[in-house]
C-alpha cells in the first residue's frame, strides 16, 4: 500500500490519509500546505506539493524538503521551498514504498544534521549546506539500495 507523506518545517514526516477522488486529494494537499499548491516535479516517480506563494507569505524555508529536492535532482537548486510539503505520486497517486523510505532516509539525515548543529555550529553557510547534502546522499544511497536501517 502506498504513502501520501507530509514533511513538515521542522522536518517532522506525517503519513497522510490519502482518499480515492482526485478532488479530495487536492483538498487534503491544500489544507495541508495551508493554501494553494504548486507541485515540482524533482524525480520522476514524485511529486512535491509546495504552497504556491510561500516565501512571499514569509512561511519558513523546509530545509528538509529542500535537501530532498536537491538530491533528487543531482544538484544543490539555488531557490528555498517554504511551509510545509507534501510528497505524492506523480499525478496524486500514492508513493510507493521504495520512494516513502527515500523521503523518510534524507528527512532523518537532514534531521541528525541540525541535531549536531545544537553543540558544534557549522564553520558557515556554504559548508552548512555542504553537509547537509553529503549526509542527505549517503542515506538516500542506502535506502535505494533497500537499507531499511537508515530508515530507523
Amino acid at each position: 500500500m502506498g504513502a501520501v507523506l507530509q514533511i513538515d518545517v521542522d522536518g517532522a514526516i506525517v503519513m497522510l490519509p490519502w482518499p480515492a477522488e482526485g478532488a479530495e486529494r487536492r483538498r487534503v494537499v491544500r489544507m495541508a500546505v495551508g493554501g494553494s499548491a504548486d507541485a515540482a516535479v524533482y524525480h520522476r516517480r514524485t511529486q512535491l506539493h509546495v504552497h504556491g506563494n510561500g516565501q512571499s507569505e514569509r512561511l519558513s524555508m523546509n530545509l528538509s524538503a529542500w535537501v530532498l529536492a536537491s538530491v533528487w535532482r543531482g544538484v544543490e537548486i539555488t531557490y528555498g521551498l517554504y511551509g510545509t510539503v507534501v510528497v505524492t505520486g506523480p499525478q496524486l497517486a500514492a508513493l510507493d514504498e521504495s520512494m516513502a523510505r527515500e523521503v523518510r532516509a534524507v528527512c532523518v539525515a537532514v534531521a541528525e544534521v541540525r541535531a549536531e548543529w545544537v553543540v558544534r555550529q557549522p564553520a558557515g553557510e556554504w559548508q552548512a549546506r555542504a553537509e547537509l547534502l553529503a549526509a542527505a546522499v549517503m542515506a538516500w544511497r542506502r535506502s535505494a539500495e533497500g537499507g531499511a536501517a537508515a530508515c530507523l
